[in-house]
């Protein structure tokens, strides 16, 4: 079995038991039988196993998985998990059952460890129904560790060798009848905070029912409300590297622009710029936000500073990153125009008229003028990448038309600053917004 698949795999079976945690540990380690069970495609089975563990922190824990996998490793057919939560500090037989799939060629059984403490396994098991509905017991090599050469002789692995801070060995008169188990300790991890998935996070998600649009957004810590805009074609999850430490000082309510992420726009009349800042004015209503902070990236830029200019009273400061005032290669590098156009006209050619509709707004909005930024009287920081594909001139026309607005072109980055230099971002935006 390939380390690659070994690692794919990893990735989605550890995180099991500790999604409800606010930290995990950086250990994490599993082990496998590779079973073929051709021969009895079909039919039912069930994985035994016993296991003790003796945790040293709170993250330690067991999760017990089997994953069904057809013509290669990369088929995967089915994922069985078990129902139960493995209890710590007392040996208990935990049963795994599953139906096989009609095309299964072989099962792996995954034991899989996180976080510090010493982690016991014996009598590794399998059966499986035949037609006369008899258990007929399939072989686990080294299932009872009486006989093992080394500790996980036989098993597979996500490397050869073990991962810093673990040791395995075999321990006679250790298993739950004083046989040979297997022994694991784990030491050395740290607690490492888990990330919200931002964008699809049902604790912090909600809905603001307009005409046609179902707004979605998410809301995370406390104080002063701060209004995060994505760019064309994004969501939320654009800043997740942003809304952690702006939680810290406000409350951040993160928006999916209508027809992008999460929001469904039943509607098929044009985008525009203007649409987002009634949309965004709508929804602080909602919420009954009179005023808010602003900080908004690309097209969340534009949207930006139309609410500056349109419904002043509700912004309280502008952030503006990457904005433009019209889609000409005065405002905007040609290249990129060029390859929005042939991008669109390649999604209209493919019937995907929704995905055309974001890259016409591009193309055709929006429509200001230098004049009508005088009007914004609001604290205003514009921002663009050293190599944005926003020109440095129109960025820097657009902070000088804006009565008192600061300007900085950020070093070493792109369109996609929030993203490349996160620190840099952050810590520019903070000292602007929190600065009285």
């Amino acid at each position: 079995m390939r380390a690659q698949v070994l690692l794919l795999l990893l990735l989605f079976a550890l995180p099991l038991a500790g999604l409800a945690q606010t930290y995990h540990s950086s250990n994490s380690f599993f082990f496998l039988p590779q079973v073929s069970i051709e021969r009895y495609q079909g039919q039912p089975y069930r994985y035994q196993v016993s296991v003790r563990y003796v945790p040293a922190d709170t993250t330690a824990h067991v999760s017990l998985m089997a994953l069904q996998v057809g013509k290669s490793d990369y088929d995967f057919k089915q994922r069985d998990t078990l129902a139960e939560a493995v209890r710590p500090n007392e040996w208990q037989t935990y049963t795994l059952t599953g139906q096989l799939g009609p095309s299964t060629k072989k099962i792996w059984f995954y034991s899989a460890i996180g976080g510090n403490g010493t982690f016991f396994f014996d009598n590794l098991t399998l059966q499986v129904q035949d037609a006369n509905q008899a258990w007929q017991p399939v072989p686990i090599k080294y299932g009872d560790f009486e006989h093992s050469p080394t500790p996980l002789a036989g098993y597979e692995t996500i490397e050869k060798a073990l991962p810093t801070g673990l040791v395995a060995a075999l321990a006679p008169g250790q298993g739950p009848d004083h046989s040979q188990a297997l022994r694991l300790t784990f030491s050395g991890g740290i607690l490492v905070k888990n990330t919200p998935p931002y964008g699809h996070n049902p604790a912090a998600g909600h809905y603001c029912q307009l005409p046609g649009v179902r707004l979605y957004y998410e809301t995370y810590g406390r104080g002063e409300p701060l209004l995060l805009l994505h760019g064309n074609g994004e969501s939320i999850r654009s800043f997740r590297k942003q809304i952690e430490a702006f939680w810290a000082h406000f409350r951040v309510i993160a928006v999916d622009t209508r027809a992008q992420g999460q929001s469904l726009d039943s509607l098929t009349t044009p985008l525009s710029y203007e649409l987002f800042a009634a949309d965004m004015k709508a929804l602080l209503d909602s919420l009954h936000i009179p005023k808010a902070h602003v900080v908004g990236w690309s097209d969340g830029g534009n949207t930006g500073l139309l609410m500056a200019q349109h419904y002043s009273t509700y912004v309280q400061k502008l952030v503006t990153m990457g904005a433009n005032l019209f889609p000409t290669t005065e405002a905007v590098e040609a290249k990129m125009l060029r390859q929005s156009e042939q991008a669109r006209q390649t999604l209209l050619k493919q019937g995907k008229t929704a995905s055309a509709r974001l890259l016409t707004l591009v193309l055709t909005e929006p429509h200001l003028q230098y004049a009508d930024l005088q009007t914004i009287r609001v604290p205003t920081l514009v921002l663009a990448g050293e190599k944005d594909i926003i020109k440095r001139a129109h960025t820097q026309a657009i902070a000088a038309h804006i009565p008192r607005a600061q300007v900085v072109i950020l070093p070493g980055t792109t369109h996609y600053a929030p993203q490349e230099n996160p620190a840099l971002f952050n810590k520019t935006v903070l000292r602007f917004l929190l600065e009285k």
